[in-house]
Order: structure tokens, then sequence, then C-alpha cells
């Protein structure tokens, strides 16, 4: 709030966050749009269908002018290559946005995939309930169980935290699982596991078991969250 002024023009909230997958109140959200009703505030929504559906700031548009929503295919429907999005505002935004916009923003290829992924929405709903209500339930357990501690995430991955993290990850991408190394915003590094399907996470789940019993790898140290 303090670091918005006269020379503000744009406020780009993250929601939920990357790498933690924390996510932002709403109210808060509310607040910082109130108090600068002259600046662009942008959302950037791309895990959205894996959050709870009170952080969306989508109800809030008709509220605040200023508010721009943006959300992507590329996460929960599975096609990152095609780059294709979409954005929600109040219609003079739309409009304003669309004067100014390209002719071939979109590719040919990108439409026909979206269009054909419109008609089928039921297979994106059952793996975002069975990620949503099996896969990161399982997930959270075993790392709760195995005292490893992690931040709580409101998106389709879990930031954690290993003694040996390098060591850790290079074991798991020995056995075909890409995990990524990131620091915190205290500098410590934590691996960043994205949530698939449950057959996916067990195998996640069974190969961290393999590397902390067999290998030696334990747990850090709790860090401050």
């Amino acid at each position: 709030m303090a670091a918005i002024n006269e020379k503000t023009t744009i406020v780009v909230f993250s929601n939920p966050n990357n790498p933690t997958g924390t996510a932002i109140p709403r109210a808060d959200m509310c607040r910082i749009c109130e108090k600068a009703p002259n600046v662009a505030m942008m959302v950037d929504e791309c895990y959205f269908e894996f959050m709870d559906p009170e952080s969306s700031m989508k109800d809030e548009i008709e509220r605040f002018p200023n508010l721009f929503v943006t959300r992507t295919f590329s996460k929960t429907w599975g096609f990152p290559s095609l780059r294709i999005g979409y954005l929600l505002s109040c219609e003079a935004n739309i409009k304003g946005l669309c004067s100014v916009r390209g002719p071939y923003d979109v590719n040919q290829l990108a439409c026909v995939a979206v269009k054909a992924a419109l008609k089928d929405r039921q297979y994106v709903f059952d793996y975002v309930k069975e990620h949503n209500t099996l896969s990161r339930p399982k997930l959270e357990y075993f790392l709760r169980s195995r005292d490893i501690v992690f931040w709580k995430s409101d998106a389709n991955y879990i930031f954690c935290y290993f003694e040996q993290a390098a060591a850790t990850e290079k074991k798991l991408r020995a056995s075909g699982i890409l995990v990524r190394p990131k620091k915190d915003a205290h500098g410590t590094v934590g691996l960043r596991i994205s949530i698939g399907t449950l057959a996916q996470t067990e195998r996640v789940i069974k190969t961290l078991e393999e590397i902390l019993d067999k290998d030696g790898l334990h747990p850090a140290k709790r860090p401050k969250l």
C-alpha cells in the first residue's frame, strides 16, 4: 500500500503465487483497488481452477473499473505451448484493449485447440476434482508424516524443504521426475513439486520415500516461513 504513489501505473497480483502457491486474500486486493482507483490492477489467476473460488477477483470487476483478471489455458487445460488465455474486465477496458491489439495475436492452432477443449469440459472438471480431493491431500499427508515443511498451496504444486535440496532434486531427476529448485524470500532453497494425477503423485511419494530411507537424505530443519 505504501509503495503506491502518483507514479504508479499498474499493480500486478500473482494469485496464487509462484513458486509457493499461497493465495492472496480477496479482501486485501479489494483494499488496494480502492486506494488507487486510477491505477490498473492486474490479477493473474492462471491457477484459479485449483484454488478456492472465493479467492477470485472475477466478481469484483463491476465494482472496480481499474481491475483486470487474466487467465490461461496453459495449466489446467494442458496446452501451454499454444500460448493462449483470456482477460476479464469491464466493457470499456475490453474495447480499449481491442483498439490497440494486433490482428493475429492468437495463432490458428490455439483457436482450434481451445474450441475442441471447450466442447468437452468434463475431462478438465474431473482432473481438477482428482487433484483437489485426492492428489494434493495425499502429497500433503505424506509431507506432514515425514515432517517435511511445506507452504500451504492453492495451486497445482507444493513448495517444500529438504536439508540437501540439490541432492534430492538430482535423485528425483535420475528417476525421471522433474522438480524445480527455487529460493524462497529468505534465500532458502526448496523444491517446487508439481501435482498431477493420483497415479503420478503416488509415484512421486514412493520415490521420495526411497530417497529419504535408502539414501539418508532428510527433511530440512524448519525454515522461517
